[in-house]
């Protein structure tokens, strides 16, 4: 081999190496965390003021990259073809390039890309200032070719696209609670309020068989009776059966017309008119109408237009800013432990916030529908008959036990969380 042909060589792998450099910054700053820079830059990292720069202008880094890149391989491929002619001839050409192509996916592309995602941030700071010497040397290239796509970009017009889509705004304020920027209630209620507007009327409902109504036949002195048991301000008002609500009566308009007239009572006339909705209505649009009509409770219909449960501003509320308690609350922890691994757990506290306590997963944990359920509707699925207190089954990494029940409706669960090699057996055991 002469010194031409050992020289094209050197070339190359000098080649490969900038082909891996390129892929690096490429994926490390399409994969980096802002928020994680711009700490850095606040501890006053200088690389990091040049790498949020470079994010900034991602569209001209990426543009510079492709340049590059396809000069990089375009070289590469053309001093091994030479080369190879020269020693081996032309038959030996088809080889060569495959070799080459190959050499370049994995050192040039794969490797690099799996390093870069992993030490993203790292790799930023390290390389800003290459890179953004290579944006400012190949500005005038970069320039142009951009111009060219923008045109054609504007033959094509569609709807422009979200700059940060939900699931990166989830991550940026993951990160920002990692990184103490905010603590844990500030980016729970953050949370909250993006979710706000996928959660439904049915989800925090006061459902029917818990419903505190009074029918308009009782005499004043009854409905006064159930006044004192309970703690609420407005009461529903049916006719004949509570899928016949009538009316709102509020506690307090009831109490100073009874002290002024108990004889002659009538309350029909004190009674507010209903507001209805079904239960498939998104909260933040349900708190909307209340706010415009100022409504303090509206009634929530099933798909027979019977009644589901009532809703009120404050359960909406609870949904964003957690339980509102007030002195007549008292106040019951939905998830308690009660020993190692185990826990009692309120049949109307959602699947998700339960695996979330016990620190489990599901295989689908995207699915809203399924985090959402409640934990008494998925027992209730899990048989094929009513359940009974003392029945159990295995679900996710647990094994669950009705403790309460009340007139075949399921009240508590007691939930053990189960080892890994309990869960295995578990599944041998029912297939």
């Amino acid at each position: 081999m002469d010194d031409g042909s050992r020289l094209s060589f050197i070339v190359t792998a000098v080649l490969i190496l900038c082909a891996m450099y390129f892929a690096l910054v490429e994926t490390a700053f399409a994969s980096v965390s802002q928020t994680k820079l711009k700490t850095d830059q606040d501890r006053g990292d200088n690389r990091a003021k040049k790498a949020l720069w470079i994010t900034d202008n991602f569209d001209r880094a990426v543009t510079t990259i492709l340049i590059c890149t396809n000069i990089i391989h375009l070289t590469a491929a053309s001093v091994v073809t030479v080369a190879v002619t020269r020693i081996w001839g032309l038959s030996a050409v088809t080889i060569s390039t495959l070799l080459v192509t190959l050499a370049m996916f994995f050192f040039g592309e794969m490797l690099p890309k799996s390093i870069a995602k992993k030490y993203s941030e790292h790799i930023c700071l390290a390389t800003a200032g290459s890179l953004h010497l290579f944006m400012v040397l190949l500005q005038p290239l970069s320039a142009f070719l951009t111009m060219i796509g923008n045109g054609v970009s504007r033959l094509a017009r569609r709807e422009p696209e979200a700059s940060v889509t939900e699931e990166e705004l989830y991550d940026i304020i993951e990160d920002m609670a990692e990184e103490g920027s905010l603590d844990e209630e500030q980016s729970d209620l953050i949370s909250s309020a993006l979710q706000f507007g996928d959660v439904t009327a049915e989800s925090v409902l006061t459902s029917r068989v818990d419903l505190v109504a009074v029918d308009i036949e009782k005499s004043p002195d009854e409905i006064l009776d159930l006044i004192k048991k309970e703690t609420h301000s407005r009461i529903p008002v049916y006719s004949g059966s509570v899928d016949n609500i009538i009316g709102i009566l509020q506690i307090r308009t009831f109490i100073k017309e009874y002290l002024h007239n108990k004889d002659h009572l009538d309350i029909g006339p004190l009674l507010d008119e209903p507001y209805f909705v079904h239960s498939s209505i998104k909260i933040d649009e349900l708190l909307s109408i209340m706010s415009r009509k100022k409504l303090n409770m509206a009634v929530i219909t099933d798909n027979f237009g019977g009644t589901r449960g009532i809703i009120t501003v404050e359960d909406i509320l609870e949904e964003l800013v957690g339980e509102i308690w007030d002195e007549d609350d008292v106040a019951m922890e939905p998830i308690r432990q009660i020993g190692e691994d185990f826990y009692e757990v309120d049949s109307q506290e959602t699947l998700g916030d339960v695996l979330d306590e016990l620190d489990l997963e599901v295989d689908d944990e995207d699915d809203e529908e399924l985090t959402n359920k409640l934990m008494g509707e998925l027992a209730y699925e899990q048989f094929s008959r009513i359940p009974q207190e003392g029945d159990q089954f295995e679900y996710a990494g647990m094994q669950i036990t009705i403790s309460a029940m009340e007139h075949n409706r399921i009240l508590m669960l007691q939930v053990r969380k189960l080892a890994p090699s309990d869960s295995e057996d578990g599944e041998e055991g029912e297939a």
